[in-house]
């Protein structure tokens, strides 16, 4: 399980269940980078998750692949893995310190 301030990036996520592929998928769409999605016929799949759905009798997610122009869609029953492959491009930055770095006084130079 990731703690408080601890980043999801080179993790790896085997779900046993339902209610843990679910928590995963989700956790893939909160993440800021490229997840590699291993599914049950063995293929491997590298792309940034964007969107998922639980409430139609199939679930699924959606992922942008490199240099692919279409949107792929990943049922859930065919999902054995979920690896946090690319950079998390988050970890580290919060709005706060966004703000903060953006604000500017009058003079134009960061407060």
């Amino acid at each position: 399980m990731v703690r408080p301030g601890q980043s999801l990036e080179g993790m790896v996520f085997r779900p046993a269940n339902q209610q843990e592929l679910s928590h995963g998928v989700k956790m893939a769409f909160d993440y800021r980078g490229d997840v590699t999605i291993k599914l049950s016929s063995g293929l491997q799949i590298t792309g940034y998750v964007f969107d998922w759905n639980e409430r139609e009798g199939n679930p699924y997610l959606r992922l942008f692949l490199r240099d692919v122009i279409e949107p792929q869609q990943v049922s859930y029953a065919d999902i054995r893995e979920i690896a946090f492959s690319g950079e998390d491009t988050a970890f580290g930055r919060s709005w706060e310190d966004w703000v903060k770095k953006w604000s500017k006084d009058s003079s134009g130079k960061p407060e």
